[in-house]
């Protein structure tokens, strides 16, 4: 089939690909003024120590002290991946719409926390139980040990963004996605004639 015939096929069918279009482009700004109201709640948390190790010896610019961060580090990332931990913490903050909280290790010692949510103060109760339960989980396994260079958690004040799609996302997936069922409702019913 050729370019020009392509075109005829269109001009004959533009009412349906316009129609198609159309409704994508409504569907697409409907979804942005219906999408329910959420938060991102992003905390910052540091592996750091609770004391520190006297030695007369070269430290090495505490570079296995960093790799043992590291290390605990994604401890503390497969830690909140655990349903267990997850219902601890949405105990803690008696808060019962549970939902995953994601993870990320962004250095030796800097987990990144977001968590979705539908109200601000959800987000903060939340965020203070999650290091509350963390470092009551890193407490619990140095008590027989009573290292006194042991790790522990600190966490900044979390910062809270809207979590919802964006118009200029959403307007332009329907676009898109307007556009690529309007070019096939064309064709198929092209086929069916």
């Amino acid at each position: 089939m050729e370019l020009k015939e392509i075109i005829k096929i269109f001009k004959k069918q533009k009412k349906i690909f316009l129609g198609i279009f159309f409704v994508f482009v409504v569907l697409g700004i409907m979804a942005y003024y219906f999408q329910p109201k959420t938060y991102l709640v992003n905390l910052t948390l540091n592996v750091t120590r609770i004391g520190t190790q006297q030695t007369q010896e070269y430290r090495f610019d505490d570079f296995y002290r960093l790799q043992a961060d590291e290390r605990f580090a994604d401890t503390v990332v497969r830690w909140l991946e655990s349903p267990r931990i997850l219902t601890d913490i949405y105990a803690d903050a008696k808060i019962y719409d549970k939902k995953t909280i994601q993870a990320t290790r962004l250095s030796s010692q800097m987990i990144e926390v977001v968590l979705r949510v539908k109200n601000v103060e959800d987000g903060n109760k939340l965020t203070q139980s999650a290091k509350n339960i963390l470092n009551k989980k890193i407490e619990k396994l140095n008590q027989k040990q009573q290292n006194e260079t042991w790790f522990e958690l600190v966490g900044d004040d979390p910062i809270v963004s809207n979590g919802q799609i964006s118009f200029a996302k959403l307007f332009l997936a329907s676009i898109l996605l307007g556009l690529f069922f309007s070019f096939w409702g064309v064709m198929i019913k092209n086929y069916i004639e």
